[in-house]
C-alpha cells in the first residue's frame, strides 16, 4: 500500500441490511470498505487489495465461511490480516470455538452496536498502521545495511569490489575449481607509468583515467568475472571457467581495448598502456589463492621486466631439473615455488628500478621498443625449435633488458652511428662485457644474465673478445644470444633506415657462418625465416614484425 493510499477493510456479507449497517457505521472512517457478496468473491479481491482486517458473516449452517478462514489464513498475503466473525448473537457461543480454530481473533453481534465496531476496527486499523510502518522500517533497514555492506566490498574511487573482497572471492573460486574439476584463470593489471600520469597530469586527471580504465576493462569482460581494484593502480581479475588459451585472448583483448583510445578529460589527455600478469590453473591442480597472487604478481613484474604493454603468463620451470631444484629435498614443493616466485620478483624488481632510473634520465630507450619486441618474438620461435627451458627464455628476455637500458645508461653514442665507430667507441663497445658483468654481479640473482652478457661478443672462430671463446668454449646461451642479437640488428636497426631483405639477412647468416656465428644456431634460425612474411618485401621491418 503507498503513503496516499487508504487503509481497506473486507466486509464479506451476504444480508444486504447487514452490508449496510457496517458500511454505514464506518463511513466517517477515512477508510475503503470493500464488500463482497459471496465468498467465491473473496480470492480475485485478496489478491487486488491489501486489507487492514476482514469482517466474515458466518452462520451454523454453512461451514464455508470458516473454510476461507482457514485458506486466508494460510495464505502468504493475508495469514497476518485480522478476521473477526459477524453472527447473530444466538449463535455465538455456537460457533466461538470453531471461529478461534479457524483463525479467527473476535466475535461481532449481529446486529452490530455502533460503538463496539467502531472501537474494535479502530484497534485493528492502529495495529495495521503499526504494522506497516515497522515493515517499512524494516524494508529501509535492510536496504541501507545492503548499501553498507556494498560500500563495504567496493572501492569508493572506481565502484569497483576491493582488496579484501577480491581475495575472499579468489578463495571460493579456487575451493569451486577444484571441487568440480573446472578451469580458473586469474589476472593482476598494472597502469604503465602511472605515476608520471599523476606527476604531469594532476591528480584529478589520474582519478579520471582509474575510472575510465575500470569502464574500459569492465566492458570487455563477462558479467560472471570478479574484477576490482587490488590497490593504488593495480587491479585484479577472477575468471571461472577460463583456461590458459582463453585466458591469453581475453589479457590481449584487454590490453589493447585500454591502448586504443586516448584518456581525455579537460586539457589533458594521455595514450595508458596497461601490463598484464597472468595465471591459469585445472581443478584440483589450481594452486591456492596465497599461491596464485604470488604467481600474478611475478607474473605481472615479468611483463614490467620485458617492457611493459604485454601479458605475461606464469608457468613452472619445464625441461628437467634446474640448478636449485635440490631445494625440493629439503623445504617442499610449495616452500619452493614461493621462494622461485619471490627470487623472480626481485630480478624484476630490480630491473624495472633501473629502468625508471635510466627513463628518467633519458628518453633514448624508445629507440629499443621495436628491436625488444621484435627480439623476444625470434627468440620465442628459436627457442620452441630449440626446445629450450622457460627459464632460459626468461633469462634472455632480462638479458636484452640489461644489454639496451646499459647502453642508454652511459650514453653509448655507437647506437646511432653510421659507418665505422671511432677509437672511443671502439674502446666503450669492448668494455661492456667488463662492465655488464660488474652489473649483473652486484645482484646475484642475475647469474644466468651475466654469462649471456659477459660472453655475447665472442666469435665461434675464436676471433671476439674479451676472452677470445671458440666454437663450444662460448656458453650456449651466449651463442643464442650473440645470432639473435645480430638477425634482430639487421631487420630493425636503431636508426630510422631500412631493414635488410629477406635475401639479404639470409645471405649475411651464412656468410657469417662459422665464422662469427653457430652454424648449428644458424641452421635453425633461417628455418623460421618463413615467420617473417615482412622480410619479402625490402624496407618493411619493425612495425611489419609486431605484427
Amino acid at each position: 500500500m503507498s503513503d496516499n493510499q487508504k487503509q481497506s477493510i473486507l466486509l464479506v456479507d451476504d444480508d444486504p441490511v447487514d452490508q449496510k449497517s457496517v458500511t454505514e457505521i464506518l463511513k466517517d472512517l477515512d477508510i475503503q470498505v470493500v464488500v463482497a457478496d459471496s465468498l467465491e468473491d473473496v480470492p480475485e479481491l485478496i489478491i487486488r487489495y491489501d486489507f487492514a482486517l476482514i469482517l466474515l458473516g458466518v452462520d451454523p449452517s454453512n461451514p464455508e465461511p470458516f473454510a476461507t478462514a482457514v485458506a486466508l489464513d494460510n495464505n502468504e498475503k493475508t495469514w497476518y490480516v485480522p478476521i473477526i466473525f459477524q453472527a447473530k448473537s444466538k449463535y455465538v457461543r455456537e460457533l466461538l470455538e470453531q471461529g478461534y480454530a479457524s483463525g479467527g481473533v473476535d466475535f461481532l453481534h449481529k446486529p452490530v452496536k455502533p460503538a463496539i465496531l467502531l472501537a474494535k476496527v479502530k484497534v485493528f486499523l492502529e495495529l495495521d498502521t503499526r504494522q506497516r510502518q515497522l515493515a517499512f522500517a524494516t524494508a529501509t533497514i535492510q536496504e541501507q545495511n545492503l548499501k553498507l555492506e556494498e560500500r563495504a566490498i567496493r572501492d569508493s574511487l572506481t565502484d569497483l569490489y576491493n582488496h579484501n573482497y577480491l581475495l575472499e572471492q579468489l578463495a571460493r573460486a579456487v575451493s569451486y575449481a577444484r571441487r568440480y574439476n573446472d578451469p580458473l584463470s586469474v589476472f593482476l593489471l598494472d597502469l604503465d607509468f602511472f605515476k608520471d600520469v599523476n606527476d604531469s597530469c594532476g591528480h584529478p586527471f589520474g582519478d579520471y583515467v582509474l575510472k575510465e580504465f575500470a569502464r574500459r576493462v569492465k566492458a570487455t569482460i563477462r558479467e560472471s568475472d570478479i574484477f576490482g581494484r587490488y590497490g593504488g593502480e593495480e587491479f585484479l581479475i577472477i575468471l571461472p571457467n577460463i583456461d590458459r588459451k582463453q585466458a591469453g585472448i581475453v589479457a590481449e583483448k584487454i590490453r589493447k581495448t585500454v591502448a586504443a583510445t586516448v584518456f581525455a578529460s579537460g586539457t589533458y589527455e594521455r595514450y595508458v598502456r596497461v601490463s598484464i600478469g597472468a595465471y591459469s590453473g585445472f581443478g584440483e591442480e589450481t594452486d591456492s589463492s596465497g599461491v596464485i597472487v604470488d604467481y600474478v604478481d611475478n607474473a605481472l613484474y615479468q611483463a614490467k621486466a620485458e617492457g611493459r604493454n604485454r601479458v605475461c603468463h606464469y608457468q613452472t620451470p619445464r625441461g628437467g631439473r634446474g640448478v636449485d631444484d635440490h631445494i625440493c629435498d629439503v623445504i617442499g614443493t610449495t616452500q619452493q615455488n614461493h621462494l622461485n616466485a619471490t627470487i623472480e620478483k626481485a630480478r624484476a624488481m630490480t630491473l624495472a628500478s633501473f629502468e625508471a632510473m635510466v627513463h628518467a634520465q633519458t628518453r633514448e630507450y624508445e629507440i629499443f621498443a621495436d628491436r625488444n619486441t621484435f627480439f623476444i618474438n625470434v627468440l620465442d620461435e628459436l627457442a620452441r625449435k630449440l626446445n629450450l627451458p622457460d627459464q632460459l627464455i626468461h633469462s634472455f628476455r632480462r638479458a636484452i633488458k640489461l644489454h639496451d637500458l646499459f647502453r642508454c645508461y652511459i650514453h653509448d653514442s655507437s647506437v646511432k652511428t653510421e659507418g665505422p665507430l671511432n677509437v672511443e667507441q671502439e674502446e666503450m663497445l669492448f668494455d661492456q662485457p667488463l662492465m655488464l658483468r660488474e652489473l649483473t654481479t652486484m645482484f646475484d640473482f642475475f647469474a644466468s644474465e651475466r654469462i649471456i652478457l659477459y660472453s655475447h661478443h665472442e666469435r665461434y672462430d675464436g676471433t671476439g673478445y674479451p676472452d677470445g671463446l671458440k666454437g663450444n668454449e662460448i656458453p650456449m646461451a651466449a651463442r643464442i644470444f650473440t645470432l639473435v642479437d645480430s638477425f634482430v640488428a639487421m631487420v630493425t636497426p636503431a636508426l630510422e633506415k631500412e631493414g635488410m631483405s629477406r635475401e639479404e639477412v639470409e645471405g649475411e647468416l651464412r656468410s657469417c657462418s662459422g665464422t662469427q656465428f653457430d652454424p648449428f644456431l644458424v641452421d635453425m634460425l633461417l628455418s623460421t625465416l618463413e615467420k617473417y612474411e615482412f622480410l619479402s618485401v625490402k624496407g618493411d621491418n619493425a612495425n611489419a614484425a609486431k605484427g
